[in-house]
């Protein structure tokens, strides 16, 4: 009979045992680990709250800007030459190209079909994101020199800055030129010449149209390397 009646005792004993044990090793753990858990905490909530702002900013997953990496690269800087550069373009060039691509006004088959799927909310995100970007230089382009010297030349002669402002930063309707992709702006100014692309006030096509081929290679290289 004592043997039965000790054994609900001897379990309890052990349990309490086993749950002294168990305080002691989280008070060593809280000691020895404290700091790290208290960091990989405070590192949790810091992603979450980057997280939120940067939903808050960009919008809600998946967004139309993760489209345009591949060619447009991270933030609108991109590093292949034949790529327009979004980083810092002024919201409303950028929102007017948009619209005209989305209506055939200006033709390419990949901007084409991505404009005409957007609604006005997405597009006026769409801009607001690269508009608030920062521009980077081309790092992935080295102009000539001499060539680049003429190019400016030609670029005062033309009073560009009037339009597209003095560091040729880009305002209001009229894009961002510093900086921009070689290719794509030897591009551009062919077709402006060749009447492949329009602009409404005329200014562009005149200003291509006295400009020789290669006067337009040199305007992209002074441009480019801004």
């Amino acid at each position: 009979m004592s043997t039965v009646a000790k054994s609900p005792n001897r379990s309890k004993r052990a349990l309490m045992v086993f749950g002294w044990l168990l305080l002691v090793a989280a008070m060593i753990g809280s000691i020895v680990y404290g700091p790290e858990l208290y960091g990989l905490i405070q590192l949790g909530r810091q992603v979450d709250k980057l997280a939120s702002e940067n939903t808050r900013i960009g919008g809600p997953w998946p967004r139309a800007s993760d489209a345009c990496i591949f060619c447009h690269g991270f933030e609108g800087n991109a590093r292949a030459q034949a790529y327009p550069r979004l980083a810092g373009q002024p919201e409303p060039y950028l929102k007017k190209q948009l619209k005209a691509f989305a209506s055939g006004e200006r033709s390419d088959p990949t901007m084409e079909s991505l404009a005409a799927s957007m609604s006005d909310r997405e597009i006026d995100g769409l801009v607001a994101h690269f508009a608030k970007m920062t521009p980077a230089s081309n790092s992935t382009f080295r102009a000539d020199a001499a060539r680049a010297a003429r190019g400016e030349t030609l670029v005062k002669a033309n009073s560009c800055a009037a339009c597209h402002g003095q560091q040729l930063e880009g305002k209001d309707l009229f894009p961002r030129l510093a900086g921009q992709g070689y290719v794509y702006l030897r591009d551009q100014l062919t077709r402006f010449k060749s009447g492949a692309r329009h602009d409404p006030t005329g200014a562009m096509q005149a200003a291509a149209g006295a400009l020789s081929d290669q006067d337009i290679e040199d305007v992209a290289q002074f441009l480019s390397s801004r």
